[in-house]
Order: structure tokens, then sequence, then C-alpha cells
């Protein structure tokens, strides 16, 4: 059974302890809306004027990078100029590698965030093999002196401390003994935290982020199952999908990441990344905060056994179906369908059935628990029934629903309280109970939605969030989202939601980094001009970064990587491999595409 959130077929919020961060409460109950500045630090007036944008716009904490002395120094004169204009919002210092950055900075703001990855303990690669459990006690022992400081000092000032572990910049120390994993994430920041315990200081809550949103879930997921019995408590959780891009792909990725943990009551604060403005990711944050506490309820639903490893990943086991040049179940890609007509989905349905290219058909009927006959009458005239049941009426039609092995099942709209994820995950949970082994569709509308007269880019979150959650636990085989009116960009979304999730590749990945005054060229300009020349390349993942300092480990899922190395000079990196340093930023797009042309990974784009 499920031990890392209250319910999974109801969002129960997970009672955490509260954590001050100036006058901010985090983990109190309303989900606390956060961004960074992107300006250089040392730019007091154009830092000032950032924070006061983001303040304006919703935000209600402030984080600004503070990579040297300089910088943190120059958090006192912001906060200083920030608080002579009227504006309390907190301010938080963002410090990788400098202890003594961190003493300095935090004098000046409310909250510091370290990455316990680089933060004291910097990654080596010249040992051989593991530590031994001396040599990692003395390396976590040399982490704790230089930690330990800072710890006393925000205790001493009434601070806070996020810990803050990302997927790709682990230490040495936690790589060799943990793989860069989830679990590595989770066990680097334990220690640190304990650290904490151990100098009286709990004002600490934890992050665990990652671009890939399937490695993102599994990480808090797995803190959140171990928090209590190694910490002696909740504590709250800072939810973010690390450099998750520009435009709609990146809104499709913070949502299911981030809104699909808070459907599952988890999650105090969050910050949606995007490579664009800062105070643009604000809109996006508030609308999944406030869709989030919209379905909380405030007791679980009953529990059922699902099956599911919840810490990896592996799809629902189903039958599946062949409809010629379709195949719809567990052993194919999921399949995405569009209501009226397109030019990118598997299938389209128009007045309630679609034909496919083999000639047959798939009909969409309603059934009840006493229609068995009547489904399997339907089932042997066309190639595929796409069956609408209700939870409760699955019993009535198991038999049936065995015997018709041509029947794919749409997960039913909410009852009961819960929300549409909740729903589905009870559906799910229900049929494996039953021994039925149909594969599901997830077919998003507005009879799923928590706020069915919301825009198109809220629908869009909430679609990301109901498909992309399912998709994480390997729930679902065909997906749809009725969003916009127009069946071809409904299409469009369904497979920007499915490779967010991981599940299906159509067009070239992108890891890219929000930006912050560590950013050593102009990237969001930089980002467009590669989206323009590669977006049509369809197996290919480009990491975008501001710097070295997470850049290369940050985008290790990446083939190929464009890095600031330099200011106006760009690293480019194959996989983890630095191939090409510090190319001039004019040449620098040129040479990344004949990068991925001398490696063979290039397709011409098709004419029009």
């Amino acid at each position: 059974m499920n031990n890392y959130c209250v319910s999974r077929f109801n969002c129960v919020k997970t009672p955490v302890r509260a954590v001050k961060v100036g006058d901010v409460e985090i983990g109190g109950g309303e989900i606390v809306v956060q961004s960074m500045t992107n300006t250089k630090t040392c730019d007091v007036e154009a830092s000032v004027r950032q924070c006061i944008q983001l303040a304006e716009a919703g935000c209600r904490i402030v984080r600004l990078t503070a990579q040297n002395l300089e910088a943190a120094r120059a958090l006192g004169d912001i906060s200083k100029k920030f608080r002579a204009a009227g504006f309390s919002t907190p301010l938080v210092a963002d410090i990788h590698f400098l202890p003594e950055t961190a003493m300095e900075a935090v004098e000046h703001v409310e909250k510091i965030r370290i990455n316990p990855g680089n933060f004291t303990d910097r990654q080596r690669t010249d040992k051989p093999g593991g530590y031994s459990d001396s040599e990692y006690a003395a390396g976590l022992e040399r982490a704790r002196e230089k930690f330990a400081p800072l710890v006393r000092r925000c205790k001493e000032l009434g601070r806070a401390i996020r810990i803050g572990t990302n997927h790709g910049s682990l230490s040495d120390r936690i790589i060799r003994r943990y793989g860069d994993t989830p679990e590595g994430m989770v066990a680097a920041a334990f220690e640190f935290a304990k650290m904490c315990l151990d100098e009286g200081f709990r004002n600490f809550l934890f992050s665990f982020k990652s671009s890939n949103t399937r490695v993102m879930t599994q990480a808090y997921r797995l803190a959140a199952s171990k928090m209590a019995a190694e910490l002696g408590g909740n504590y709250p959780l800072h939810l973010g999908v690390t450099e998750a891009g520009f435009g709609i792909d990146a809104r499709i990725k913070s949502s299911m990441g981030i809104g699909g943990l808070l459907f599952d009551g988890l999650g105090d604060t969050i910050r949606v990344s995007l490579t664009e403005d800062p105070v643009e990711e604000i809109p996006v944050a508030i609308s999944l905060a406030r869709l989030a506490e919209k379905v909380r309820a405030q007791k679980p639903a009953a529990q059922k056994p699902e099956g599911i490893d919840f810490y990896s990943y592996s799809r629902r086991e189903c039958r599946t179906v062949d409809l010629g040049g379709l195949r719809i179940g567990a052993k194919a890609v999921p399949a995405a369908a569009s209501f009226g007509a397109s030019g990118c989905a598997d299938f389209c349905v128009e007045n309630g059935e679609a034909s496919l290219k083999g000639g047959g058909k798939i009909e969409i009927r309603k059934y009840g628990a006493g229609d068995s006959e009547k489904l399997l009458a339907d089932a042997a005239k066309v190639a595929a029934v796409a069956a609408q049941v209700r939870t409760e009426d699955l019993a009535g039609l198991a038999g049936a629903l065995e015997r018709a092995g041509n029947v794919v099942l749409i997960a039913p709209p909410p009852t009961g309280g819960r929300h549409s994820v909740g729903e589905a995950r009870m559906f799910a949970a229900t049929l494996r109970e039953l021994g039925i082994g149909a594969p599901i569709w997830l077919k998003f509308d507005k009879s799923l939605s928590a706020a069915p007269d919301a825009g198109e880019m809220a629908l869009l979150g909430e679609a990301s969030i109901y498909i992309g959650s399912l998709m994480a636990d390997g729930i679902g085989d065909v997906a749809s989202a009725e969003i916009s009116g127009d069946p071809q960009k409904d299409a469009e979304y369904c497979l920007a939601i499915l490779q967010g999730a991981r599940t299906r590749r159509s067009k070239a990945e992108y890891i890219a980094c929000p930006s912050c005054g560590r950013t050593l060229y102009d990237i969001q300009d930089a980002f467009a001009k590669i989206q323009a020349a590669t977006r049509h390349l369809k197996d290919v993942t480009i990491g975008v970064m501001g710097c070295i300092v997470n850049g290369p480990g940050e985008m290790a899922d990446a083939d190929f990587g464009y890095v600031g190395g330099a200011p106006g000079k760009i690293n480019l990196y194959k996989n983890k491999l630095c191939v090409e340093r510090n190319i001039p930023q004019e040449e620098s797009i040129e040479r990344l595409v004949a990068l991925i042309k001398k490696e063979g990974r290039w397709t011409d784009a098709p004419s029009d």
C-alpha cells in the first residue's frame, strides 16, 4: 500500500512542520509561489527592479544567486533598497560552492539555499572504485565542518535553509555509493538535514529537482516516504522541475511534475522554471497552486492495492489490441487521439467513432453494469470499442470485458469527491482487482476539470497533471486532450504531454535553465535560435545551460549541450563530454548544428 502520501485517491495535504521565511510561513496550508531573478546580482538597481516586478506579480519569495563574495555583499544593498521601496517579500541567496559566500549572504537575506552536491563536497573523477565506510564518513565529516557554522548563524538570526539536491549535480561520494538516482538525491539531502538537527536547527525544507519529470516525481515520493522515520517528522517540500525550458513544452513539464505531486497532497512552495522573463513564471505557478488547493479533500478515500512501485517506473500490464496499423496497449507507445481531423493524431474521432487506416472503426459507447450482451454485440461489429464505464459498474461487466479482447476502457470522470487523477487510479486499481486486462484511454475534457471555465493554458496545465501523473505510474495506453476546440492543436498538446511524461517522442527535447545572475550570455535569444534550427529533429535531446556551475551535470540526459563557458563564449558537449571550448557566441549555433551532423544525428527539415 502507499506510504508516501495520505491518499492516492483524494488530495489530502500531508501535514508538515511549518518553516518561517521572514514573515512568510511555508507548510501552513497555503502553497507559496516563488521565483528567481535573472539579473546580475552585483547590478543592484536592476536586481531591485526585478524583485519589485516579481513581488507585484504575486511572487511571495524571491531568490537571487550569490556565486561569489562580491555578489553576496551586494545582497545587503539589494535588501535595503527593496525594503525601502515598501516590500517585505523575503529574499533568498542561492549558494553553490563557497561556504564563505553563504556566511556573508546569511547576514542579508531571510533564507539560504544550498546544494549538498557542490556546497562542500566537490565532485571527483580521479578515485577508482567506491568509497570505503571510513572514507565516506571522513567526507561527511568534512562537509559537517563547513556546513555547521552556517547552520549556527541561521539559528542565531532566525533564517531558513533550503536543502536542495538536483539530479545531475550530486557529489562523487554520493554517486559512487547510490548512483545518480532518486535514492542518491534523498540520501544527500538527509545527510545535511541531520547536521541541522544535530545543531538543534529545524527551520529547513527540501527540494529534489530534475528536468526529468519521472525522476523528479520518484525523488519527492521517496523523500516523503522516509522523512518521518529518518528525521523525526515531515518537513516542507519546495517543488520544481528544473531546466524545464521555454513555452508550451516547459509549462506542460512543470504542470505534470509539480501539479502531480500537489495532487498527491505533497508540496508547500513551488517554483516554475521557465527560460523566459521570470515574471512569466508567476501566473503559471499561481494557477497550479490554486488548482491544487481547490481539489483538496479533508479525508482520504478508501484505499485499494494498486500493484505499483511508486519509486520506479514500469508500465501497467494489459493486453495489446492490434488494429492493423495501430496497436493499443502495453506493448506499444501510448496512442494519441483527437476529436476532429488532425494530421498528427493516431486516430481522429468524429460523431462518436474513428475510421482507421486499415478500414476498421473504433466506436465510443457508454455501458452500465447490466450491459454485457450489448458490449459483446458492439465489439463483434467493429475493430474496437472505446467503452465509457463507471468504476462501480466494472464488476458487472468483468466477464464481457475479458471475452471481448478489442475493448479499450475510457477512464471515468471523478465521483465521490475524488479528483480526476484519483478517480483514474481507483479505476485502474479496480481493473487489477477484477483481473480485467483492457487498455486504458486517458481522455481529458472539461468533465475532468476542477475549473471547467478556466482558460486554455489553465486547462492545458490540468490535462498535463492528469495524463502526466498517470503515465508516471505506468497507467495509460491512449491519451487525448480536448482543450482548445482545434483538433490539430489539441493533438499537438497531447503529443507534447506524452513527451513530457517520457512515454513517447515526437520532436526534439530541450533541457534549458531559466537563467540567473550566473548566466554568461543571452540564453533566451540563444534558446529561440537553437529551437528554430533543430525543432524538426525527433530523436535528439539538447541542453541549453547558462553556466558551468550546474549545467554539465543537470543536462546529463542530453545528447548535446550548449553551455556558457565564459562571457560571450560557448562550450559544446556531446553527452557529458565537452568537445569544443570557448566558441564565440556568434558562431556557436552553426557549430552546434555541425556537431549534430558530425555525430550522425541530423535529418533535414521536411519541405513545406
